[in-house]
């Protein structure tokens, strides 16, 4: 299919009743759209998506009839042509369509387009007006990068004023659109700077150039800016991810229980899940107490109602938080969760991701055969939920196994062949994944016997590996081979 009714495909299917509905005003109004055939096809694709119909070239071609007076009888060239036509205006308008919805919840984008109209049709009294009313608002607001972004556009607007106006001799305010425009800069930057360490952790080719950052400090070190909570917070975030301490960790803890309330709520959300990918990153290193800890740090997101976004909760979010919540054995808590958060998810994924997590509930229960029940059959979610899924499988036919089957080893080699197929997996991954495959493999010959290999050597070159999706796990398996082992030794 042309990739461009591909784009319009994808991009109707993602929008909600709601949106859709706008939609097809938006589209009926002649000042946007005075091509009736568009609504038309508007009308009949949105029917098809939401009766499940796949758009494909046979269908497209059997809409010609409907939208044009052309004969049916033209070549498929033509009608392919003319049906490509109205879905390219589609896509225009579509796009249209999404940009105003963006722009109706951008607030600081509104005025500055209006602003600068009222300015340029020299509209100063709607003007003065407009632009008290977005400073009272903005007095309101937490200081965080996107307030001083604001701050910024509107003092610079107001610079901008008193040059058309005359008034720059007199009076002016260039102290405070530097002072907004760098705070602004700064926040940004560190914000970048975090990205950057963040990425560092999942990608072995990654380098992290510090050469910005450490050209900043010195401002930093400005008394307005050294006083500021978001700025202190943002370099305890930053001093746990490079230091990589428990002093670190609990250093930002108390920073952002000392400043909570004088910190954004989107800022808040994003400093507590940095405080959660620390947890994870410490504990697949073998740290075990980090666990507890980012359970701690879930409970006081559920208590301050953090993991909510859009009154959606992201998907990869709930997945973390089921997990972690099982490796403290708080199975209560993890259902209790899922029931809460799984009907916020995109609507398409509620069954399946519910079913996932019911089955990774069950199997750190150690109920394995209904945790391969529930995750078998169960449709791909996204590439890390699929990737999950089938280390929580062989780790339950591992536990279920009484004797060794071949059919198991087959799924371990599978699943092996499978992460290495995945483009999207970066190499790190790939590697630790690879590693986890591979011990598992020996430590399952070892348990039933069906290989030379001495458990000893095993141990010793799990320990040495620097990445390793389960290394936790399977050194926990590695002791109950050994306590087997002695205890078959004393007999």
């Amino acid at each position: 299919m042309n990739k461009g009714i591909y784009s319009v495909i994808e991009l109707l299917k993602n929008l909600s009743k709601k949106e859709q509905s706008g939609l097809k005003a938006f589209a009926a109004c002649a000042f946007f759209n005075q091509d009736g055939k568009v609504s038309t096809l508007l009308n009949t694709f949105l029917n098809f998506i939401n009766s499940n119909i796949i758009v494909d070239e046979c269908v497209l071609l059997s809409l010609h009839s409907e939208l044009s007076e052309v004969s049916a009888k033209k070549s498929n060239l033509a009608r392919r042509s003319y049906i490509y036509a109205k879905m390219s205006l589609l896509l225009k308008l579509t796009q249209q369509f999404v940009t105003i919805i963006a722009l109706q919840k951008c607030e600081k984008t509104k005025a500055d387009l209006l602003q600068q109209q009222l300015l340029e049709r020299k509209q100063y009294r709607t003007y003065k007006k407009f632009i008290k009313s977005q400073k009272n608002t903005l007095k309101a607001t937490l200081k965080d990068a996107e307030h001083y972004e604001y701050q910024y556009i509107i003092e610079n607007s107001a610079l901008s004023y008193a040059q058309h106006s005359g008034n720059l001799a007199k009076q002016n305010n260039i102290g405070i659109v530097k002072d907004s425009l760098t705070q602004y800069y700064l926040l940004q930057q560190m914000d970048f700077y975090l990205v950057e360490l963040s990425f560092a952790e999942s990608s072995i080719a990654h380098q992290i150039n510090t050469s910005t950052f450490d050209a900043i400090q010195p401002l930093l070190n400005l008394p307005q800016f050294s006083g500021h909570p978001l700025f202190k917070v943002y370099l305890s975030v930053i001093k746990m991810l490079k230091e990589k301490t428990k002093d670190a960790f609990f250093q930002l803890q108390s920073d952002l229980e000392s400043y909570y309330s004088e910190i954004p709520i989107g800022s808040l959300k994003n400093f507590y899940n940095s405080m959660c990918n620390f947890c994870s990153f410490q504990f697949r290193n073998g740290k075990i107490e980090f666990i507890r800890y980012q359970f701690d740090i879930y409970k006081i997101m559920e208590e301050k109602n953090l993991l909510f976004t859009d009154d959606q909760i992201h998907i990869s979010n709930l997945h973390n938080i089921i997990t972690v919540s099982c490796n403290v054995n708080k199975f209560d808590w993890a259902t209790k969760m899922l029931d809460k958060y799984y009907a916020f998810l995109p609507i398409h994924l509620c069954d399946a991701v519910k079913n996932y997590h019911q089955g990774a509930i069950a199997y750190y229960k150690k109920d394995y055969q209904l945790a391969i029940d529930y995750l078998l059959p169960l449709p791909t979610i996204n590439l890390s939920h699929d990737v999950n899924r089938r280390s929580i499988m062989i780790k339950a036919f591992y536990e279920l196994n009484v004797d060794y089957k071949e059919t198991t080893h087959t799924l371990f080699r599978s699943f092996e062949k499978y992460v290495g197929e995945q483009k999207k997996l970066s190499k790190k991954s790939k590697i630790s994944f690879k590693n986890f495959i591979r011990t598992l493999i020996n430590l399952y010959r070892i348990k039933h016997q069906a290989t030379k290999m001495q458990l000893p050597n095993v141990k010793q070159k799990l320990l040495a590996q620097q990445l390793n999706s389960n290394k936790s796990w399977l050194l926990e398996k590695v002791k109950e081979l050994e306590n087997r082992q002695f205890i078959y030794v004393e007999r």
